[in-house]
Order: C-alpha cells, then sequence, then structure tokens
C-alpha cells in the first residue's frame, strides 16, 4: 500500500516538474489543478458556503489583479495575502483565468506585466 503512494506522490510531483513545459500551454487541467487550493475555503468552482466570499461570479481581469495585489502587499496580514505569496505570476495568471472562464467574464484581459 505504501508503495502505491509512494508511486503516485513521484508520478504527481513529475508531472509537476514537468509542468513547466505545461505552463506554456495554458493547459485547463492544470488551471484547474492550480485553482483547486481555493476550493477550501472558496467552495467548489467558486461556490461558497456560509460566509466566504464566492468567486463563481469573478472576472479573469478584477481576480488577478486582486490577487496581484495581495500578493504585493509591503506586510501581508490577511491570509489571502499570504496565499497570494505562494504563486508565481503566472500561476496567478492561471488561478484567475480558471475561474474567469467559469463566470464567462474573460472579455477584459489584465495588464499583465512582461506578457
Amino acid at each position: 500500500m505504501c508503495r502505491h503512494w509512494t508511486r503516485a506522490l513521484i508520478a504527481g510531483l513529475c508531472t509537476l516538474g514537468a509542468g513547466q513545459a505545461a505552463l506554456a500551454e495554458d493547459d485547463p487541467m492544470v488551471n484547474r489543478l492550480l485553482a483547486a487550493q481555493c476550493a477550501q475555503c472558496h467552495g467548489t468552482n467558486g461556490y461558497a458556503v456560509g460566509d466566504m466570499d464566492g468567486l463563481f461570479d469573478e472576472s479573469y481581469k478584477d481576480l488577478y489583479e486582486d490577487l496581484m495585489g495581495m500578493r504585493s502587499e509591503d506586510r501581508p496580514e490577511g491570509i489571502m495575502d499570504h496565499q497570494a505569496l505562494g504563486y508565481t505570476d503566472d500561476q496567478i495568471r492561471r488561478i484567475a483565468l480558471y475561474y474567469g472562464m467559469l463566470s464567462g467574464k474573460v472579455n477584459e484581459a489584465p495588464e499583465i506585466e512582461g506578457g
């Protein structure tokens, strides 16, 4: 049983390591995988339960700008500031694109530095 989990973990890590090539292709499955962390608080497909803010109606542009703003805080205070610090610019773009695609609000793209 342990060997099975070890193989699965190694395969997953290899996939993520090889993911640099996949990142360049904007694979929707990679975007979904990155956005999966958000579901813990913001609900499946952005439909939050309880008092948490949902992401189901967020636009690509607004969510990207919000996450980049959270990541650039001089002194991260809230949990989202700390969460955003763990992602690269491209990963934030992919998460925002994933939720923007779900809401159908991808017409207006964010201004991406170096892009």
